[in-house]
């Protein structure tokens, strides 16, 4: 669904005096602007629906990426939101010591991944996972970022570093502060940086220590991660070569020609529909949405 075209040419309008027609052209650009921000607006409003967070877990702990891997292990891809929470709370597949401790996991693994159907951006994630390999953690990553915006944030930097150069904690903690100036104890500022340096070590950003410092790596990319970077991008309005360039594409860490090969063999896979041909690209995820989700999305 994109945008209507609400451009007029005055030469339509050849009886209007000029200043009448000029009025009229420039109130159909104002018109045009506050559509295109009232449908931005939507979608803000919308995306939870989807589910996109506005984040806030990643404060307390890291991704916790082997606790979620180990459930998703356990519970079935079909299973409900309420599997989930029992899996967790009543069969303490997490293996954790006290029931508080199991509350605390239940409720933060449920506040960055979701862990429930009803959510689309979870619901695609774990169709997906089984088709991961070696980017099973890049996939969850992605899950982890659409709903923790600071972890987006957090990437861009991450990323701006060369492969192979080298990143410590106080990189993160100075890039925190810099991001959330006066929001957090000077304690806070120091833990927030340790959990963002673990997760982005956990998702495989980050190599193994060199002294204090890890080397920056790229991460392993597959077709499941592939596939659902350009489906959250497509959420966002993106489509073609541009889509590319999105946020979540932009996570793989792949030139063109690369990323372009593996849509292609996830095209020929079946997750998603792929043409690409003079420099045109186009992609189509048939059955990633329902009805109600299509009518709520650009």
């Amino acid at each position: 669904m994109g945008y209507m075209d609400h451009s007029i040419c005055c030469s339509d309008y050849a009886d209007l005096p000029v200043a009448a027609c000029a009025r009229f052209s420039e109130e159909q650009t104002v018109e045009n602007r506050s559509n295109a921000a009232s449908m931005k607006k939507n979608r803000n409003q919308e995306a939870p629906r989807l589910g996109f967070s506005t984040g806030g877990a990643i404060s307390s702990r890291t991704a916790m990426l082997d606790e979620i891997e180990a459930l998703l292990a356990i519970v079935p891809p079909e299973a409900e939101a309420e599997q989930y929470r029992r899996a967790i709370l009543d069969d303490n597949a997490l293996h954790k010591a006290t029931a508080s401790n199991r509350e605390k996991t239940f409720k933060f693994l449920r506040r960055l991944y979701g862990l429930d159907p009803a959510l689309c951006l979870f619901r695609e994630f774990r169709r997906l996972y089984r088709f991961a390999a070696d980017d099973s953690r890049l996939l969850i990553g992605l899950l982890a970022m659409a709903r923790e915006p600071v972890l987006r944030d957090c990437l861009e930097m991450v990323r701006s570093v060369p492969v192979g150069e080298s990143l410590d904690r106080q990189n993160f903690e100075a890039w925190i502060r810099a991001h959330a100036p006066g929001q957090f104890s000077e304690s806070m500022y120091v833990s927030f940086s340790h959990n963002l340096y673990a997760t982005f070590y956990q998702l495989g950003y980050l190599g193994e220590s060199v002294g204090k410092a890890r080397s920056r790596n790229r991460p392993k990319v597959g077709i499941a991660s592939a596939t659902y970077a350009a489906f959250l991008d497509s959420l966002q309005g993106l489509s073609g070569l541009s889509l590319l360039h999105g946020t979540y594409s932009r996570a793989l860490d792949l030139g063109v020609d690369d990323h372009l090969a593996l849509l292609k063999a996830a095209g020929k896979q079946g997750l998603l529909k792929v043409a690409y041909s003079g420099g045109v690209l186009e992609l189509g995820f048939p059955g990633f949405l329902t009805a109600d989700e299509k009518r709520i999305t650009p």
